[in-house]
């Protein structure tokens, strides 16, 4: 397993804080340019991906899925060090819940806010009102994205505002966005049939097993008769 080399650390940390499938590692990614490597996080337990830049050494904390999993997130916050930033993933289908949510743990932290999946919001001057509103009265840099499809643009403006960041307000409540966008269901999810997929699903493996088995001795049988059939008559 790899460690933090004293090289390693001279660079500028930022650590990624969201919760699971809101693109973190895909935005990492796309601001570095590198794949990551696996590492415990300043001696703690918290295994982290780590990503390296020329100028940061972004790691991205394990994805917060249930309300327990924040103290995997906390373990690794403790570990921040006066210099270190904070780079805040919220996903823009339920960015009410997930400020809601993640913006206790990152209290009086310095960092930046980047909303994922903006390409399923409708960009209307609502939408632009809303982030606007909340950029102004938190002072913070928070930028709107799709990491799939990171522009220059976005890139230069992410890592400019992580050169100066703002401290997270402790007693920032932002005003409520009043969207949320339900992912379509997959038709295993669907009332009626999704059940029977689950079922053949499981099933189909089986099924081709035993055909392939069978087929294969129908195939074998006769070539085996044939090779054993000399050797019988000779005893």
């Amino acid at each position: 397993m790899n460690i933090f080399t004293p090289s390693k650390l001279e660079r500028d940390c930022i650590v990624v804080i969201g919760k699971e499938s809101t693109g973190k590692s895909q935005l990492i990614a796309a601001l570095t340019g590198e794949t990551p490597y696996s590492a415990n996080f300043r001696g703690s337990t918290v295994t982290c991906d780590t990503y390296q830049s020329e100028a940061y050494t972004f790691i991205d904390t394990p994805g917060i899925l249930y309300r327990s999993d924040s103290v995997t997130t906390k373990k690794a916050l403790r570990q921040l060090q006066e210099n270190d930033t904070v780079l805040l993933i919220v996903k823009a289908t339920d960015v009410d819940r997930d400020l809601a949510d993640l913006l206790p743990l990152v209290a009086d932290k310095r960092g930046v806010v980047a909303i994922t999946f903006w390409d399923k919001v409708l960009s209307t001057v609502h939408t632009q009102q809303v982030v606007l509103e909340w950029t102004e009265t938190s002072n913070l840099s928070i930028v709107t994205v799709d990491a799939r499809h990171l522009t220059i643009e976005q890139k230069d403006y992410i890592l400019a505002s992580l050169q100066e960041p703002h401290p997270f307000p402790a007693q920032w409540i932002p005003k409520r966005a009043g969207w949320y966008i339900q992912p379509q269901p997959t038709l295993l999810e669907h009332p009626r049939i999704g059940w029977l997929l689950a079922i053949a699903l499981l099933l189909i493996p089986a099924i081709i097993a035993v055909w392939g088995a069978n087929s294969f001795a129908t195939l074998a049988d006769p070539i085996v008769q044939n090779a054993v059939a000399p050797i019988i008559k000779s005893l």
